[in-house]
C-alpha cells in the first residue's frame, strides 16, 4: 500500500457519522441506493456502455463513439426491461460527465409533445419518437434571439387554400441556432414560432417539422441544416444551424393541446398561455440535478480528495509535511463549495417536491401556482449555475498544476457546466424575471395574501446577526430573509418614484434599477436555498452523529456568503457592523471542525472512479501512479521519437551535437 493510500484509509477513519447513511439520504432512501449500485454494476460489467477515457478523443471520435454507445445502451435498456423513463436512463448520467447523445431528444422533443400534443398526436408521435425511428431536437433559440420569445424571426404562415403551414426563415437572423441532436442526428423538430393567420401574429406556438429524408437523411428540400461547430465542452451533442426557405407541413402538424386553428382558420385556444412555463419548468429542474449539481459534486469530490493526499510544507518548525487540507486556506477553497453542493441538493428537492405538486394542479386546471414555479425554477437555476460554474474554476485552481491538467478531469467538469448560465434562460433575464414577480409581490404585502416562498415577506423582523447568534440556525435563516426583505422594499421604492417623480416608463425604470433588481432576486433565491438546508438540518430524518454535521455545513454555506457580502447585508440591517469579525472567525471554526469529516461527505456522493475520469480523484488516492501512467499513454508519446517533429528540428541537433563533440562539419 502506497504512503497515499494509507493517508486515505486514515482520512476515511476520522470520519464521526455514517457515509452510507448519507449515501441514503442523497439518493432518496436506502433502497433508491440499492437500486441504484444494482444498475450501476450492470452499466460496469458491459463494455460497450462503458465511457472510454475521453482526454485523449479528438471531437469526431468522441462524437462516433457517443452515438454509438447510446444507441446500444437503449437497447441494453429494454434488455434489462428499463425505457428512457427508467431509474436505470437517470442512473446512467452518474457514470459519465457528458458523453452522450439524443440528450434533448429523449429530454425535450418527446416530454415537450406530450406537453403541447393532443391526445391523437401524442398516440401518433411518441411511439414511434421512443422507438428511435424518427429523431427530434427542440428548435426555439435563433441565431439573434434566444430569451427574448416575442422576438423570434422565424414565421409560420396558414395557408387557408391548402390547409397548410409555410414555415420560413425570412433573414439570416431567423435561423434557428444551439439545438443540440439537431445538427446531424435529428430528422424531425418541435419548432416554437409565432404563428400568422389571416395577417395577425397569434404568437409562440409548437409545431412538428421533418428536416431530412426519412431514407437518404439528406436534408429536405428547402431546409438547411448543419452543426454549429466547435465549442468549449459538450463535444458529442450536435449543436446545430437550420433555416427554413418556405417550406409546407400540414395542419395537423400543429401541437394542439393547449390552442388549436380549424381548417377555415378558425383559431381555439384551450388553455393559458401560461401553459408554457411548466415547460420550461421541468427543464430547469431536471437541468439542476442532472447536470449542474451532478458536475459540482465530481469536482468536490476529486479535488477534496487529492488536497487530502497532496503534501506540501510544514505547519509549524518541526514534523513531517502536512497536507494540503490541513491549510486553513484550502479549507476555504474546498469546504465551502462541498457545503453549497449539500445546500443546492436540498433545495432542489423542495423544488423539485413542488414541481410536481403544481403539476398536479395544472392538470385539473389549477394555474395559481404556476408563477411561482416558474420564478423559483428559473432563480435556483441561475444560481445554482453560477455557484457551480464559480465553486468548480475555485476547485480546480485548489488543485494546482494538476488541476489544469485534463487528466484531473476537473477542466471538462467546469467547461460542462459553465453553458448552463446560458441555456434553458440565460442567468440575467432569468434574475430580471423573477424580480419582476416580486416587485408584484411588494404591492400585496400587508394583505396576508402572499404565500409559499414568498411568505416571509409580510413579516416585520428587525433581527440583525450579531456575536451571539451568528451560529444559530434560526437567526440565519432569518437574517437572510431581512436581507431579501429589506433589498426588495428599497428597490420597490425606486420604481415607484422613477414612475411618478422622474416620469419614466415601466420599462425604462425597470432598466435603470436592473443592477438592483438582480440583487433583489439573487437574495430572495438565496434565502430560499440556505432555509430549504436549515429546514432538513432541524426536521430531517437523520441519526444524532449525522444532524450536527450537516448543521455546519448548512452554517458554513451561509456564513461564507454573508462574508463574501458583509457590505449588503449591513447596509439592509441584517448584520451588526462591529460583529464582522466574529462571522469570519466563525466560519473558520466551523472547517476546522467540518475537517474531519471532508472525505466521507464526498464518499456520501458515492462516485465510482469509472464516473469521474480523474487521476486525482480517485478513491484510493493513488494519485502520482495514475498520473504518470497516463502521461506515457498520451498519444503523442506512442513513439520514443516523434518522427513529424523531429525532422524539422534535427538539423538544428546535429549542429549542436558537432559543436559539442568538436565536429568541424555537420553531417546531415
Amino acid at each position: 500500500m502506497s504512503i497515499e493510500e494509507t493517508m486515505m484509509k486514515k482520512e476515511r477513519e476520522r470520519a464521526t457519522f455514517s457515509v452510507d447513511e448519507l449515501t441514503h439520504i442523497l439518493d432518496g432512501g436506502k433502497d433508491m441506493t440499492k437500486m441504484r449500485h444494482e444498475f450501476e454494476t450492470l452499466f460496469n460489467d458491459d463494455k460497450l456502455v462503458q465511457i472510454p477515457y475521453m482526454g485523449n478523443m479528438t471531437r469526431e471520435e468522441r462524437f462516433v463513439d457517443a452515438v454509438k454507445r447510446t444507441l446500444y445502451f437503449q437497447q441494453f435498456l429494454k434488455r434489462n426491461g428499463w425505457d428512457y423513463k427508467s431509474f436505470g436512463y437517470s442512473f446512467s448520467a452518474r457514470c459519465g460527465i457528458a458523453e452522450y447523445c439524443f440528450g434533448l431528444h429523449f429530454g425535450a422533443f418527446i416530454p415537450c409533445i406530450h406537453s403541447f400534443g393532443s391526445k391523437e398526436q401524442v398516440k401518433k408521435w411518441v411511439p414511434i419518437a421512443e422507438e428511435m425511428g424518427i429523431i427530434g431536437a427542440y428548435a426555439q433559440t435563433e441565431l439573434a434571439h434566444g430569451s427574448n420569445l416575442r422576438e423570434l424571426e422565424t414565421t409560420v404562415t396558414y395557408d387557408m387554400e391548402t390547409e397548410e403551414f409555410v414555415v420560413n426563415s425570412p433573414t439570416i437572423t431567423a435561423a434557428k441556432w444551439w439545438p443540440g441532436d439537431m445538427g446531424l442526428l435529428a430528422n424531425h423538430v418541435l419548432l416554437m414560432s409565432n404563428l400568422f393567420v389571416n395577417g395577425k401574429n397569434l404568437g409562440m406556438h409548437p409545431f412538428i417539422v421533418q428536416i431530412r429524408d426519412l431514407s437518404t437523411h439528406k436534408p429536405l428540400p428547402g431546409v438547411q441544416v448543419g452543426d454549429i461547430g466547435d465549442k468549449m465542452a459538450f463535444e458529442t451533442v450536435d449543436n446545430g444551424y437550420l433555416l427554413f426557405d418556405n417550406i409546407r407541413i400540414p395542419r395537423d402538424n400543429l401541437l394542439c393541446k393547449n390552442a388549436e386553428l380549424k381548417a377555415d382558420g378558425t383559431y381555439v385556444k384551450h388553455t393559458s398561455d401560461r401553459m408554457m412555463y411548466a415547460s420550461m419548468s421541468r427543464l430547469r429542474v431536471i437541468l439542476i440535478k442532472g447536470i449542474i449539481i451532478s458536475r459540482f459534486s465530481k469536482a468536490c469530490t476529486i479535488a477534496t480528495r487529492y488536497s487530502a493526499v497532496r503534501r506540501q510544507g510544514k505547519i509549524g518548525s518541526s514534523g513531517s509535511e502536512v497536507v494540503i487540507l490541513d491549510y486553513m486556506a484550502q479549507q476555504h477553497k474546498i469546504i465551502p463549495q462541498l457545503a453549497a453542493v449539500y445546500a443546492l441538493n436540498f433545495a432542489n428537492n423542495d423544488l423539485s417536491s413542488f414541481y410536481e405538486q403544481t403539476t398536479t394542479e395544472l392538470e385539473g386546471g389549477d394555474l395559481t401556482n404556476l408563477p411561482e414555479m416558474h420564478v423559483l425554477s428559473a432563480s435556483m437555476k441561475a444560481c445554482a449555475s453560477e455557484q457551480a460554474v464559480l465553486g468548480c474554476e475555485t476547485l480546480r485552481r485548489a488543485c494546482g498544476g494538476h488541476g489544469y491538467a485534463n487528466s484531473s478531469g476537473l477542466p471538462r467538469l467546469y467547461s460542462s457546466v459553465l453553458p448552463s448560465c446560458t441555456y434553458e434562460g440565460e442567468n440575467t433575464v432569468m434574475y430580471l424575471q423573477v424580480a419582476r414577480f416580486l416587485l408584484k409581490c411588494a404591492t400585496q404585502i400587508g394583505t396576508n395574501t402572499l404565500k409559499g416562498s414568498v411568505a416571509y415577506l409580510e413579516e416585520d423582523d428587525d433581527i440583525a446577526l450579531k456575536r451571539g447568534n451568528c451560529r444559530d440556525m434560526d437567526s440565519i435563516v432569518r437574517a437572510f430573509q431581512r436581507r431579501s426583505r429589506e433589498s426588495l422594499r428599497r428597490v420597490a421604492l425606486k420604481f415607484q418614484d422613477l414612475m411618478t417623480k422622474g416620469s419614466m416608463s415601466m420599462a425604462e425604470a425597470g432598466n435603470f434599477l436592473s443592477i438592483e433588481l438582480i440583487a433583489t432576486a439573487k437574495a430572495y433565491v438565496m434565502q430560499y436555498i440556505v432555509g430549504s438546508f436549515a429546514h432538513y438540518c432541524v426536521n430531517g430524518a437523520c441519526s444524532n452523529s449525522l444532524r450536527p454535521v450537516l448543521t455546519s455545513l448548512c452554517l458554513v454555506y451561509a456564513l461564507h456568503h454573508i462574508n463574501d457580502n458583509q457590505g449588503e447585508f449591513i447596509k439592509l440591517g441584517a448584520l451588526k457592523q462591529c460583529c464582522c469579525d466574529h462571522l469570519i472567525d466563525a466560519e473558520k471554526d466551523l472547517l476546522t471542525e467540518l475537517r474531519p469529516n471532508a472525505i466521507a461527505l464526498v464518499d456520501a456522493f458515492d462516485y465510482q472512479d469509472e464516473a469521474l475520469q480523474s487521476c486525482i480523484g480517485c478513491y484510493d488516492g493513488e494519485v502520482y501512479q495514475r498520473l504518470f501512467e497516463n502521461a506515457k499513454s498520451a498519444p503523442l508519446n506512442k513513439n520514443e521519437v516523434h518522427e513529424a517533429s523531429y525532422q524539422y528540428i534535427r538539423p538544428y541537433l546535429l549542429k549542436g551535437r558537432d559543436i559539442l563533440e568538436g565536429n568541424k562539419k555537420s553531417k546531415l
